[in-house]
Formats: C-alpha cells, sequence, structure tokens
C-alpha cells in the first residue's frame, strides 16, 4: 500500500512538474509578443491545443471578413496547426466579435479609428472582441505571434489581453522612386507591417529620379521620366484595397516644389527655368523648381492632385515641400518680379506662398496637406500634418503653436543604426531642458571639437564638463549649434598624469548612438574617436579658455514640450529611402527591427528596456521569417550568389559565420564613401556583401547578452562566448582560401585579416577572464590601442566583433572595471 501510494505521489508530483513547464513554456509565449499589450493578466494555466482550429468572424465588413478569414487560416496553417471550416465540437473556436458592425462607407481605415480589442483565451477556446474591424485585426496579429511560439509545445497560457496603440499614426515610408519596387515587395511589407502593428503606407512616388505611376492627365510624366517604371492605377487601386483589408492607410506624396527634375523631363515649361532635362540618376538635391508665378503650375497640380484624389481615399496627401534648393527662383527675373508683387521677401516665403495655394486645391478634392518640416508656416491652416526629419526640437515647436505632427527623426531605417537607438527614439520630449545649477565647490571647463566627415561639411561641437575635486559631475554636448544634451557617462574622467585626461560619453543624436572617446590635454588639446553606432571618425579640438559661468548658464536647451503640445504629436513613422536598397536587399533592411520601432508608437511609453527588447527581437525574427518575410532568405540568397560556383552548403556556412562579424557602417557612411568613388548613383549595383548583411548581427547580439550574464555572475556565460570565437578562429585559414578563389569576394581579404586579428585578441582577453588573472594597465592600453588601429580606416563593412572585444577587453581587465558591456552601452 505505502508503495503504491509513493508511487501515486510521485507521479503527481511528475504530473504537477510537466504541467508547470508547460505553463512556464506558455507564458514565456506572451511573454515574447512585439509590440507589448497595454495589459497582459494570466491566471497560471494553460490551454492545450489538441483539435482543429476554427476561426468564426462576426461583423466585421463582407469584403473584409472574407480576406481576413482566408489570409489567417492559411497563416495558422504554415505554423502548422490543423485549421477547419467545418463548424463542430471537436473544433478550438476562434471566435471574433466586432461589436459595431462596419458599414459600406467605413470600408476604409482612417485616422483615429478604434484600434482597442480584448483577447481572452480560456479552457474553450480564444475569445477576441473589438469596437470595429480595425480592433479585430490588431487582436488577430497578436494571437498569430501566440501561435507561433506555442507552435512546437501546443500549449496557450490562459490569459486576458486588453490592448490600444499609444499613437494612432504608425507608419513605414517605402520610396518607390530611387529604386523601383514591384506589387509583390509591397504586399509582402503590408503584411509585415500589418503583424508589426503599422496601420499608415506613405507611399512616396515622385522624386528626382522618377515618376512612378500612370498619369491620364500629364502622360509624359510617366512616358518620358520613369524608365518603364511605373504603377498602372489598377496597380495602385489593388495596393489600396489590400492595404485597407490588412487595416492599413495608404497616403500618397506627390513631391513638390522641388525635387522635381522628373517633372522637368517631361514638361519643362512648368520649370522655373524651361530647358531641355535629362533624366536624373544620381542621389542628392537638385535644381529644378516649378515656378510659383505660372498659372499654369497650379493647374498642373489640380489634375495631378484630382487623380491622386479617385486613387487615394485618404484624406491625407503628402505634398513633400523639403530640400527646396531656391537658386533657379533666386536667378528668375519673372520669380522675382512675383515675389516683389506679392509682397514675399525670401524664398522661404514664396515657398509657403505657393503651399498655401496648394493648400487651397487639396481643400478643393476633399485632401488634408501633410509635408516636410520646410512646409512649416503660421500662414497654413492648423489642420496640416507636419512630418519631422529635422528631430525634436523641430517636432515641439511645430506641435507647440498646435499643428499636427509627426516623428520621423531617428527612424530612418535606411540608415544602418541599432535598433536600441530606434527604441530609444521617445516622440515626447525627455531630454534635459537646462543645465543643472552649479555647486560653489564646482568648476567648468569647455572644450571646442571637429568631426570631418567622408561627405559634406564637418561636424563642430562643444563638450562642457562640470567637476568637483577631481570629481566629473556632469557632461554636455552640442552639435552643430543644435540644443545641448547631457551625455550618458560610459566611464568617468581617467587622469593619465600631466595635465591628460581620458572621457567616454555619449548621446543620441540624428546622426544616430554618438559616442565621444576623447583624450583632454589643456596644451596639446582634445584628440579621440567619435563613433556613431559602428563607424568610427576622428576628432581633434582645443579648450575654450573664454568659455564663463555665464556662457555655460545660457547654454541652449530644447524647451520643455507642454501637455498641450504632445497632444499634437500624432506618432510616427519609420523612412526606408532607396539610394542603397532594392528588392533584393529590401527585407534585410527593414526587418524585424521594424518591431521595434512599432512597439514605440503602439506600447505604453514605460517600456523602454533594451535588453528585454533584444531578447524578444531574435524570437521575433523567426516569426517574422515564418509569416512570409524575406529577411533571412535575402541574406542567404545573397550570400549564394556571391559564392556563384562556389556555392555548396559548406561554402555557405563559412560565409554565414564570416559574415556574424560583421555589419555595414552605421550612418550615411556608405553613402559618402560611395560618392567619394563615383558610385552615388541609380545604376551603381548593389550586389556586394555588405548590401545582404544585417543591420545588427544577431551572433553579435548574443555575445553581448553573455557578456551581461557574465557580469552578473554567469560563469558559464564566458564558455559560450569562447566556444563562438574559437569556430570563428578555426574558419579563418578556410576562408582566405574561399575568398581568394572566389572573385566576388576577394576584396574582402583586409576585412579577413581585420577580422582574426581581432578574434586573437579577444581569445587572449577571454583566457585571462576565465583564469581570473587580471590584465595590467600596460597591456590593457596596449590591447585597446591595437584594437583602435584596426578599425581606424573608414570601410562600407565594420567587422563589428572589434567593438566587441573592446567591451570584453573593459569587463575583463580587472577589479575596477569602469564600463558595463551591454548591448545598450555599445549603442
Amino acid at each position: 500500500m505505502i508503495v503504491r501510494l509513493k508511487t501515486l505521489l510521485c507521479g503527481v508530483i511528475l504530473s504537477l512538474l510537466m504541467l508547470s513547464a508547460e505553463i512556464a513554456r506558455a507564458k514565456d509565449h506572451a511573454a515574447i509578443l512585439m509590440p507589448v499589450p497595454t495589459s497582459l493578466v494570466q491566471p497560471g494555466q494553460s490551454l492545450t491545443i489538441d483539435r482543429p482550429l476554427i476561426l468564426s468572424l462576426t461583423g466585421l465588413s463582407s469584403q473584409r471578413s472574407a480576406f481576413v478569414k482566408t489570409y489567417y487560416q492559411q497563416q495558422f496553417s504554415d505554423f502548422g496547426y490543423q485549421v477547419t471550416s467545418v463548424t463542430s465540437g471537436s473544433a478550438l473556436p476562434i471566435n471574433v466579435i466586432v461589436q459595431t458592425p462596419q458599414t459600406g462607407t467605413s470600408q476604409y481605415p482612417q485616422l483615429n479609428h478604434n484600434e482597442d480589442y480584448q483577447l481572452r483565451i480560456n479552457h474553450t477556446g480564444i475569445d477576441i472582441s473589438a469596437a470595429s474591424d480595425f480592433g479585430a485585426l490588431q487582436a488577430l496579429a497578436t494571437l498569430s505571434q501566440l501561435l507561433y511560439f506555442a507552435r512546437d509545445s501546443r500549449e496557450l497560457a490562459l490569459l486576458q489581453i486588453d490592448d490600444s496603440p499609444r499613437f494612432p499614426w504608425r507608419g513605414l515610408l517605402l520610396d518607390s522612386v530611387r529604386h523601383f519596387l514591384s506589387i509583390p515587395a509591397i504586399e509582402r511589407q503590408l503584411r509585415g507591417m500589418a503583424a508589426a502593428k503599422l496601420n499608415v503606407f506613405h507611399w512616396h512616388l515622385t522624386d528626382d529620379q522618377g515618376w512612378r505611376y500612370a498619369s491620364a492627365a500629364y502622360p509624359k510624366l510617366h512616358q518620358l521620366a520613369s524608365d518603364g517604371q511605373y504603377y498602372t492605377q489598377a496597380e495602385i487601386k489593388h495596393i489600396v484595397e489590400y492595404a485597407s483589408n490588412l487595416g492599413i492607410r495608404v497616403v500618397p506624396e506627390f513631391d513638390v516644389p522641388g525635387h522635381a527634375s522628373a517633372i522637368a523631363v517631361a514638361y519643362p515649361e512648368l520649370m522655373t527655368q524651361v530647358k531641355p532635362y535629362q533624366m536624373e540618376d544620381g542621389w542628392g538635391i537638385f535644381e529644378p523648381l516649378l515656378d510659383p508665378s505660372k498659372p499654369e503650375v497650379y493647374v498642373f497640380i489640380d489634375a495631378i492632385v484630382a487623380e491622386l484624389a479617385e486613387l487615394f481615399p485618404d484624406p491625407y496627401l503628402h505634398i513633400g515641400g523639403d530640400e527646396v534648393h531656391p537658386k533657379q527662383w533666386q536667378d528668375s527675373k519673372r520669380v522675382q518680379a512675383y515675389m516683389r508683387t506679392h509682397k514675399l521677401n525670401t524664398s522661404a516665403d514664396l515657398q509657403a506662398h505657393f503651399n498655401t495655394k496648394v493648400q487651397a486645391i487639396l481643400r478643393r478634392h476633399n485632401k488634408k496637406m501633410m509635408g516636410w518640416d520646410e512646409i512649416f508656416h503660421p500662414a497654413l491652416d492648423k489642420d496640416v500634418m507636419i512630418q519631422s526629419w529635422r528631430g525634436k526640437a523641430s517636432l515641439s515647436q511645430i506641435a507647440a503653436q498646435g499643428y499636427p505632427a509627426l516623428l520621423s527623426a531617428g527612424f530612418y531605417i535606411d540608415q544602418p543604426q541599432p535598433t536600441a537607438y530606434h527604441y530609444r527614439n521617445e516622440p515626447f520630449d525627455t531630454d534635459l531642458h537646462t543645465a543643472h545649477p552649479l555647486n560653489d565647490n564646482e568648476v567648468i571647463q569647455a572644450w571646442d571639437f571637429t568631426m570631418p566627415r567622408l561627405k559634406g561639411s564637418a561636424v563642430r561641437g562643444k563638450l562642457v564638463l562640470v567637476s568637483s575635486q577631481q570629481t566629473l559631475n556632469h557632461v554636455y554636448l552640442q552639435l552643430n549649434d543644435r540644443p545641448f544634451k547631457q551625455a550618458r557617462l560610459d566611464s568617468r574622467l581617467v587622469p593619465l598624469g600631466a595635465g591628460l585626461s581620458r572621457l567616454n560619453a555619449t548621446i543620441d543624436s540624428w546622426m544616430g548612438p554618438t559616442r565621444a572617446e576623447l583624450t583632454l590635454n589643456p596644451r596639446s588639446g582634445l584628440s579621440g574617436r567619435i563613433l556613431i553606432g559602428n563607424a568610427v571618425y576622428p576628432v581633434t579640438g582645443k579648450l575654450d579658455t573664454h568659455f564663463t559661468q555665464a556662457d555655460f548658464t545660457n547654454m541652449p536647451f530644447q524647451s520643455a514640450m507642454s501637455a498641450q503640445a504632445q497632444g499634437n504629436i500624432l506618432g510616427g513613422e519609420a523612412t526606408l529611402w532607396s539610394e542603397l536598397v532594392t528588392e533584393q536587399n529590401l527585407d534585410v533592411r527593414s526587418w524585424p527591427r521594424l518591431f521595434a520601432i512599432a512597439e514605440r508608437l503602439w506600447s505604453p511609453r514605460l517600456h523602454t528596456d533594451s535588453e528585454n527588447m533584444y531578447h524578444r527581437l531574435l524570437s521575433i525574427s523567426d516569426f517574422a521569417d515564418a509569416i512570409g518575410l524575406h529577411h533571412q532568405k535575402q541574406f542567404r540568397q545573397g550570400l549564394k550568389r556571391l559564392l556563384a560556383k562556389h556555392d555548396s552548403p559548406h561554402s555557405l556556412a563559412l560565409l554565414m559565420r564570416f559574415a556574424e562579424q560583421l555589419e555595414p557602417a552605421s550612418y550615411y557612411t556608405r553613402h559618402h564613401i560611395k560618392y567619394q568613388q563615383g558610385l552615388y548613383h541609380q545604376n551603381a549595383p548593389l550586389t556586394h556583401l555588405v548590401d545582404f548583411l544585417p543591420v545588427e548581427s544577431p551572433a553579435l547580439i548574443r555575445l553581448y547578452q553573455q557578456l551581461t550574464q557574465f557580469r552578473q555572475g554567469d560563469s558559464n556565460a564566458l564558455q559560450h562566448i569562447t566556444e563562438t570565437l574559437i569556430a570563428w578562429q578555426a574558419d579563418y585559414q578556410l576562408l582566405a582560401s574561399l575568398l581568394s578563389s572566389t572573385p566576388a569576394l576577394k576584396a574582402l581579404s583586409k576585412v579577413l585579416e581585420q577580422a582574426s586579428d581581432i578574434n586573437k585578441i579577444s581569445l587572449s582577453v577571454l583566457r585571462s577572464c576565465k583564469a581570473g588573472t587580471s590584465i595590467s594597465a600596460t597591456r590593457v592600453e596596449q590591447l585597446s590601442t591595437q584594437l583602435r588601429d584596426i578599425q581606424s580606416q573608414a570601410s562600407e563593412i565594420v567587422v563589428a566583433a572589434g567593438l566587441f572585444s573592446e567591451h570584453l577587453l573593459a569587463t575583463c581587465q580587472g577589479p575596477v572595471r569602469t564600463e558595463i558591456a551591454t548591448i545598450d552601452s555599445l549603442h
């Protein structure tokens, strides 16, 4: 009897342990969701999916209902679930109910449509309730993630989600002009947007390099200025319907009065300077401008707006309005006379006058105007939407004057920037608004510095230090006369003797995460480097001996954003300009990091933990692949094409492990290098390894996570790092042979040499770290110098493992560890 009781007890305990493990796995699935829901409650039990799923939709508009049912049934089937359309007691129900059934007139999504939803998983099935189609769609996007992550265990945690978006406008701009994007490629991005809860597709259709839609009113636009690459009106209507079925608005951009070279090719008589124009295939800002003094210009705009109004049901139409080069206006006697007649003193006044006329045209076609920062003018009506690419100071000023505004600065995903940088990009102002008040014992020191760029003028800055009794209290940085920002200190001021000191400090600038690693000497000056993401720029400067306490008091900071101004910020848009983007690497550049930007715009503001975000992002990457996004596929295909006849599983694996150590250079470094090389144009090939590298190496993200775990006391994490680095080291000789024998890869030999040198240093540091042996200060300085020397030259490809090696060295150098090596500290 006792034996039986023991056996029974063991069985019960085992069952409880298994149940506990299943619940834990189910809970983990909910913890991976991206964006994070507003509210998620889990009672601690789970639902076993041991039957076919049946999706029931009630209250959705008929057209969307048919689309949604087919779409999600296929998706759930792709995840490995059995899905049935036959109602029976043996099926597991997914009941979706829209409380307010949609009418035909509200078929298209609109700004401020209700996207709230409730999702309940209980013992009998899954229930979704929403006030509109669009909330139901967001709920299904959440359920899709839950089902994907439960596909192996078939266990869903019982839960209750109550969710709603933080901002109503969560967009993605795709540039179809500089490199044309096919309809299937755009559809794929729309599916990704729906999964990430992005709800506005901003379609950039006209620019200097092409006109991308078929105009019936002005057919020479697509006949002469598109190189045969344009969308028919039927294709545009299809995309609008497809997006609408996914709950996504489509806002077209028709760029005027600048970025008008394509218009100039087709209709030169509309330009300020009338002459023959050729198609523009270079990147940059060009001179052709529409002539605001010509009545026929407004006839043209009216006809184009009428067409766009017919094609795009959304109330908003984007007129661009950015980067107007005023030379043609300034050189035109006709335009100058027109300005005198209308009492317009500057080119900015003329553009505002032009925009007022364009706004009247839009109003006649029941459209609201939106445009970039440059269109902002108090003469415009308060319903004009301003999209800010110039930064938060501009955004704050616009919103404070009562205009609805969107943030795009900091969300430019065509620039390879760390996802943590985008994740920190808070639309509401959170910066310091004034310098800390000085204490009696504090002293100020200011330095001026210059950071040359590879194209354009150098970045000029000021560094201000506040210290007391050899302790550095505050650091402020200013770049290009923009507002000062308080810097995050990666390490305190380290005295090196003879007046020499070293400082590491970081801010987020318009260029990306900007980390200044400086040596300060009052006699010889300032030297060192600035890291913009992973890109290294040299910096030099000198002490400002005239900087006073009054100067400190008057340092410009961004003004605090009022609650009223915050209420005028409707959200933001990620932008993917396509100078260096084609269909072949579109997804590599966009996904999965768009999920993190979507979370910033959807989820509550309190979610700011980048470490947690990266943990979820690695899982979301696999989910994104499973729903048909091509970021992983494009990476593999790009490498396979480079290997050509050497393509084999072994060679591909070698090249993929090599790519784990690499990243494309951050910021506009690649653009600037291509400009120097004469390859900054539409016809330059984008088929090199750098074009297919993920913006951030997933392998390096994991290494940073493991390094953090080691600092938190997990000694096993160091072994995982060692195993990865040893695997890389074992590849280098084989890679050297592969690169030398593969024409498309020969140019990477220098990169391989750098990677090998960096890895030797890393393994040397690891040996000391594992042995618990302190690395002497002299040796630390020697290794740091070697690592910096290896990474000192600007290149399109960065051996990003080098920056990890620097953090590894800082972690392992001895008892005094001045830096915390986390993903976020790098970025």
